[in-house]
């Protein structure tokens, strides 16, 4: 079975037609994988690094390339497209020091003549799998440093963006990869998903995707398998009364907006204290009501399209209930002029007045949806987001030191922003959510990438 991906600013345009991966297939893929594994595990850290490194200048080389078929493929602008690429880039050459960081510890001796030490040794095989919406920097942050430690992996990439995930293989084939390191699994034949998730060669799986989607995984994997989930968020920036409005209202508007708000660390909700609400209002207003929704390629856009049909019904739903519940519409974007009618568009809008229990606050928008709650203090604030069952990314505005202090300690999140958006995070430092937007123990990214990836054992040697 052949799947489709299209552009979502003009769905007729078919960016590529790509055969599902089928059981058999799966079935060379993984031997393939097992094969290479063991002789890539004992290659030097240099050789492991030099592949790194010659993989972040194939992406930085087939940048004008891969940010069009972004653009194309999944919607994004031209500049956000860029900064995927070059964030890709920058994840494999970090990943080139990781392959030197596998490291173990020596013991002090506790018996005469026996010496305790640890080392630490690549899984094996694992398995990626990456939702829509970041088609290279998702695939990349856990490409590389499962390759850079010494596993083997199998990509398995939305659909949606099937021929972004292919490109991504072949320019990391093609900068000396051995051959059978890096399988590539292609469309959602449920059987093939099913074979993939209970095959007991595959060690372990990092996820990105839905809350759905990763509990069904983690029930279909085989028992021994090491499970990295990043899932949901409901993210929200709290302002306090001291803030910098302009400068909170600017860092809101990118976070809930851009990229079509279609990012896990997107900010949903605005909990505000009461006394400057209004003026937040005021200025978020504006800023929504100044947004353009159109094609990527037109640089006078805010953002593209929604990626997917489905999307775009999922929203409309959010806003036939919003209207129904009596939300206040406080300011909506605009549609460009001269667009496929056919495409998938969202303007982008603000509501006030929602009800406590409104899915606009209770669920993930993923979307250009944005909320306005005004509260009595950032304990408050706090409560509300420590009383979600998600914890991804939290962000405060604020000119208080101690009040920042103290939220950095107190919100139940796995990242935390102050005077700043709650979306974008860098190459080194771990990325991961706490409660339900995450499946526990390891983060993704950075330094700690490696204990994933990576198990230990603890050696006793008796000399004379």
């Amino acid at each position: 079975m052949d799947i489709r991906s299209v552009n979502p600013a003009a769905p007729s345009d078919v960016v590529a037609e790509i055969a599902s991966t089928t059981p058999d297939e799966l079935e060379k893929i993984l031997d393939a994988a097992v094969d290479a594994q063991l002789g890539w595990a004992r290659t030097t850290p240099s050789r492991r690094a030099a592949v790194m490194g010659a993989i972040a200048a194939g992406l930085a080389a087939s940048s004008d390339e891969l940010v069009a078929l972004i653009v194309r493929e999944e919607g994004k602008t031209v500049a956000e497209a860029t900064v995927e690429v070059i964030k890709s880039a920058e994840q494999f050459t970090f990943a080139a020091q990781l392959a030197y960081m596998v490291e173990g510890t020596q013991f002090p001796e506790e018996e005469p003549g026996t010496a305790a030490y640890t080392l630490r040794s690549p899984l094996g095989v694992v398995g990626a799998i990456t939702p829509w919406n970041f088609p290279l920097s998702l695939p990349a942050r856990k490409l590389a440093a499962a390759l850079a430690v010494g596993n083997a992996a199998v990509f398995k990439p939305s659909p949606v963006v099937a021929a972004a995930g292919d490109r991504l293989v072949r320019i990391i084939n093609d900068a000396g990869m051995p051959a059978g390191l890096l399988g590539l699994v292609q469309g959602a034949d449920p059987a093939t998903m099913a074979a993939l998730a209970g095959d007991p060669r595959l060690r372990a799986v990092t996820f990105t995707g839905s809350d759905g989607v990763g509990e069904r995984l983690a029930g279909s994997l085989h028992r021994f398998a090491r499970i990295q989930m990043e899932l949901g968020g409901r993210n929200a920036a709290v302002v306090a009364a001291d803030a910098d409005l302009k400068r909170a209202a600017t860092d809101i508007a990118k976070a809930a907006f851009g990229q079509a708000g279609q990012t896990c660390t997107a900010t949903d909700r605005v909990l505000v204290e009461r006394s400057v609400a209004d003026r937040l209002t005021e200025m978020l207003s504006a800023r929504v009501s100044e947004l353009v929704v159109g094609p990527g390629v037109r640089p006078d856009v805010s953002f593209g399209p929604v990626a997917t049909a489905e999307q775009k019904s999922r929203l409309e739903a959010v806003f036939a209930s919003a209207r129904h519940a009596g939300c206040r519409l406080l300011a909506q974007g605009r549609i460009a002029e001269d667009v496929d009618p056919d495409g998938y568009w969202v303007a982008p809008v603000l509501y006030g007045d929602v009800p406590a229990d409104h899915r606009l606050l209770r669920e993930e928008m993923f979307g250009p949806v944005l909320s306005i709650v005004a509260v009595d203090s950032v304990a408050e604030a706090v409560r509300d987001i420590n009383a979600d069952g998600h914890g991804l990314v939290a962000a405060l505005h604020t000119a208080s030191l101690t009040t920042a202090s103290r939220f950095a300690r107190d919100v139940r999140c796995g990242l935390v922003k102050i005077n700043g958006r709650t979306t974008g995070n860098g190459v080194a430092p771990p990325f991961g959510g706490w409660r339900a937007s995450s499946s526990g123990a390891f983060p993704e990214g950075g330094r700690q990438a490696i204990d994933f990836f990576t198990e230990t054992k603890t050696v006793y040697s008796t000399y004379d």
